[in-house]
């Protein structure tokens, strides 16, 4: 098994809506999933007690990981931020 870079953000958000119904959001997942190919993950869910929306990247390098771990966190908060 091969470690990537790992990172994870916490995006505070004021309500939890279905991500995949939220196009820009939706699409931001897709565009870093196909750019990231077999190369890394990412995993994006609600946090079950806490309003937050987690981020989690990994990647082949830290400034990658880092790179599209940031641009998801941006799109969420600027359509569902709790800190507008």
């Amino acid at each position: 098994m091969t470690v990537l870079p790992q990172l994870l953000l916490n995006v505070p958000v004021r309500e939890k809506p279905d991500l995949s119904t939220i196009p820009e959001i939706a699409d931001e997942i897709k565009a870093v999933e196909a750019e990231l190919g077999d190369s890394g993950r990412v995993l994006v869910r609600y946090s079950g007690t806490q309003l937050l929306c987690r981020v989690m990247v990994e990647g082949p390098t830290v400034e990658i990981t880092e790179k599209y771990c940031e641009r998801i966190a941006e799109v969420i908060k600027s359509q569902i931020s709790s800190t507008k």
